[in-house]
């Protein structure tokens, strides 16, 4: 199997989906692992979490029907999208969240953390800074959700307590409404009670002139007037109607200019045709809509989210800057209009100087009588404009408005957070992903070697076979019991057995204990590949070692020597490990005049010859002979640069068909390095899982300076169960079983 995470990129057509799987079998403990931590921190906050319940109250916002003509005043079209979009920002707003707050005293509860023991040691700024959180807390917890296609709204609200929640939402409805009526007329208000004003002003000024004409005429006798005393009259009465005008036109330029400065800016948009205004808005409603539908897809800090912030901020101010630019033109228009009443009155004032030198009796009281006319067509005027600012302002008392309530929040029964079953099926999903990707973390970070790919790639040696760890192989019936098991039912059918299963706890010998175990079978695989080797070249002495103790060195001589016996081979295995040998160990005897013994020895050919007779032992095996190492030297390295060790090792060359020496691991000491060009190959033991490639690398420099051949790896203790290797096991010895059972 290719390690996942060095396939290369022009391979990646070549994926064997299986390779996957085969990490995720090995790696299981750590997904299941995983898995089960995330869904037991995912469950237990689900249940330990405190339940919310969300309360939603439906309203309907109409399209404003204006039944004023005083449309100066106040005048909305709200079928544009950003009358909309401003009022789901009001429903949201700080201001109306503290009209709640105050109406239901929320700050004085405990689902806004009120704690009255501590609330009595706060001081003002503490107080203060308590009422910003009620605020912030309140204020994150409404929402608001624009149903599609309709003028319908839906405004929910999240609490711990079911009925405090549908409260706050009822609550929060009706202040909306009560807001939307009182800004709605606060400007026409306004603007009436400043016409009352003037209105009264000018009639005080009426009656005062009339009363002065009057005490005037009297005074004087005034009956007729002269045809110079008419035409001066007569231009003084242009000029008086003119002034007049002027005022008219300054009265309405400032009572403009006073609804505008004191009114919304939803209510400027119409104010002397804006159309620039308008667009502005529109704009800013298309970004605030445009930014809202990608948040939902891109986070604030996305740089296109970021890009749509700035635009929608510049458009703002644009919008802002708009209002402030009509309330300074209406200002530029009022101070326009003020100047031309003063400059008309400052004529005025001059023509009754002059009509003064000519008849200053006939003049002061046509003067008199004119300002009279004048400001009884300005009275009239304004009366008109009060009484349509009266009716909008009276409109209030009828509590009208375009907003009305479609649901009202009912009590939640269920809560709507957390959702339990959701939340465990979420942990389910993130457990068994983030498993799976933790699981293919240690693969990447793992630096052993798994397979003959592998080590094919770093040490360009074939592999001779593949030998099954113990525990992998008695799993799930895959092992040598259970081909036992079918083996000794097929014999005891055939009456040659008892049916019952040999247990073999060590992999020691295992060939010569259990022969029909797909160990066995492995070890049977590398004994055909050492005889197929020696063919054309025969080769009978053999070196096994590994990179690093504990690699299985020693059990694979044993057991390729016993598969060697098997096939009618007379086999000799030497423990030339003379530091820490262990033949003796598992042939059970002891580890007297042995390698180091002969090796040591001063004596003639005669007596080597008898030497050895006594070095050579036999074993409970046919066909197989050990030489055990003997006493541990304290030099073991000088001792195998003897002659003795190459004469004694042609002798037993004639003697035996095979030679398998247990050597020393190459990186611990140099004695397999003194030895193997001695021998007819090398074989490397690797522990599959376990050797490192660093390992290996260095191997492979240490085999470069040998003038032995390498023979081939053994690739000691795989996990059939979690490489595919298992397959290729399975059907093997799937096939061999129904071959030996039709034989019997």
């Amino acid at each position: 199997m290719k390690e996942w995470n060095q396939i290369p990129a022009g391979e990646a057509g070549e994926i064997d989906l299986r390779d996957y799987w085969v990490v995720i079998r090995k790696r299981r403990w750590v997904i299941v692992s995983f898995l089960a931590v995330v869904l037991t921190v995912g469950t237990v906050l689900s249940l330990v979490i405190p339940r919310t319940y969300r309360a939603t109250a439906t309203l309907l916002i109409e399209k404003e029907r204006n039944i004023l003509s005083f449309e100066d005043v106040f005048s909305i079209d709200s079928s544009q999208d950003a009358y909309y979009q401003t009022q789901y920002k009001l429903l949201q707003s700080r201001s109306l969240a503290s009209n709640v707050i105050t109406k239901l005293s929320l700050d004085k509860t405990s689902e806004f953390g009120y704690e009255p023991e501590k609330e009595e040691k706060k001081n003002k700024e503490a107080n203060e800074r308590r009422t910003i959180e009620v605020l912030n807390n309140f204020a994150n917890r409404v929402e608001v959700e624009p149903v599609r296609q309709t003028r319908i709204v839906k405004v929910s609200f999240n609490a711990h307590e079911p009925n405090l929640a549908a409260k706050i939402v009822n609550t929060l409805a009706d202040e909306f409404i009560e807001t939307n009526i009182q800004s709605k007329f606060e400007a026409t208000e306004q603007a009436s009670v400043f016409l009352s004003e003037q209105i009264d002003s000018l009639s005080n000024e009426i009656t005062q002139k009339e009363r002065q004409l009057q005490d005037y005429t009297t005074k004087k006798s005034i009956v007729t007037l002269n045809d110079k005393e008419t035409t001066v009259v007569e231009r003084l009465g242009d000029l008086n109607k003119a002034l007049t005008e002027a005022q008219i036109e300054r009265v309405r330029k400032e009572s403009t200019y006073k609804q505008i400065s004191s009114a919304t800016a939803d209510a400027l948009q119409d104010v002397a045709g804006n159309e620039v205004f308008k667009r502005l808005k529109e704009e800013y409603a298309r970004l605030d809509r445009e930014y809202r539908r990608k948040s939902e897809i891109f986070k604030p800090e996305y740089p296109e989210m970021i890009a749509l912030r700035a635009e929608l901020d510049n458009a703002k101010r644009a919008v802002e800057k708009e209002v402030r630019n009509t309330a300074n033109s209406a200002y530029a228009d009022y101070q326009v209009a003020l100047k031309k009443e003063q400059s008309l009155e400052s004529m005025f004032n001059g023509m009754k100087t002059e009509a003064g030198q000519l008849n200053s009796d006939a003049i002061q009281y046509n003067s008199l009588k004119v300002e009279i006319d004048n400001k009884k067509q300005l009275m009239e005027s304004l009366l008109t404009r009060q009484s349509e600012t009266g009716i909008s302002a009276r409109l209030k008392g009828l509590r009208t408005s375009n907003i009305r309530i479609v649901d009202r929040a009912e009590v939640p029964l269920t809560p709507a957070s957390p959702r339990v079953k959701l939340n465990i099926l979420l942990s389910l999903l993130l457990g068994l992903l983030g498993g799976i990707g933790l699981a293919f973390l240690y693969e990447h970070l793992d630096d052993s070697v798994k397979d003959s790919d592998q080590i094919n790639k770093l040490l360009s040696l074939p592999t001779l076979g593949l030998i099954p760890s113990l525990s992998s192989a008695t799993q799930n019936g895959y092992h040598y019991g259970y081909y036992s098991r079918r083996h000794s039912r097929s014999q005891k059918v055939a009456g040659k057995g008892d049916g019952k299963v040999a247990e073999i706890a060590s992999i020691e010998l295992i060939v010569a204990k259990a022969p029909q175990s797909n160990i066995s079978e492995a070890y049977r695989s590398i004994r055909t590949a050492l005889l197929m080797s020696s063919v054309d070249q025969p080769r009978r002495a053999f070196l096994v070692t590994s990179a690093l103790p504990s690699e299985g060195k020693t059990t694979t001589v044993v057991n390729i020597a016993v598969s060697l016996t098997q096939a009618d081979k007379k086999v000799l295995v030497i423990d030339l490990d003379l530091r820490k040998p262990r033949l003796h160990r598992i042939f059970q005897f002891k580890n007297v005049n042995g390698l180091t013994t002969y090796l040591t020895a001063n004596d003639g050919v005669s007596d080597r010859t008898l030497n050895l007779v006594n070095l050579i032992k036999t074993t409970p095996i046919p066909g197989l002979s050990v030489i055990n190492s003997g006493p541990i030297p304290p030099n073991p390295a000088e001792l195998l640069h003897s002659n003795k060790l190459t004469e004694l090792l042609n002798i037993l060359r004639h003697q035996f068909d095979y030679l398998l020496i247990d050597a020393p691991p190459l990186l611990a000491v140099t004695d397999a390095l003194i030895v193997a060009p001695r021998t007819d190959g090398l074989i490397l033991v690797v522990w599959g899982g376990k050797t490192t490639r660093d390992a290996l690398k260095r191997v492979r420099e240490k085999m470069d300076l040998l003038k032995a051949s390498s023979v081939g790896v053994v690739i000691n203790n795989i996990n059939i169960r979690e490489h595919d290797y298992y397959y290729k096991h399975h059907y093997y010895y799937y096939y061999q079983h129904d071959k030996e059972g039709k034989s019997s």
